[in-house]
């Protein structure tokens, strides 16, 4: 299993329209065959910052999800929104086995 952190800084004033974007994106990787899950999280302590935890059913899976419609419109519509690069972070999972 392919896991994802990915760390979103968005500027204050851009925060309900980050959402309607990340919304599309989210509600797309959830069709998607090889996603296993994509939860996306808001800090209770900086209201600006999200986390999005993605989990595939492996590489490939991965690969497929950035080049689907939703994933791309969202990728190009983040830059405006965000006060910072993301940042992401890669894990191996391995429990729950899939």
């Amino acid at each position: 299993m392919n896991v994802t952190l990915v760390e979103i800084n968005i500027k204050p004033e851009r925060v309900d329209e980050f959402l309607a974007v990340f919304r599309a994106n989210h509600e797309g990787a959830l069709t998607e065959p090889g996603n296993l899950r994509f939860d996306v999280l808001q800090d209770p302590e900086v209201n600006t910052r999200f986390y999005i935890y993605e989990a595939y059913k492996d590489d490939a899976a991965v690969l497929a999800h950035k080049k689907t419609p939703h994933y791309l419109a969202c990728v190009e519509k983040l830059e405006a929104l965000m006060s910072e690069p993301r940042k992401k972070r890669s894990f191996i999972g391995l429990l729950p086995e899939v």
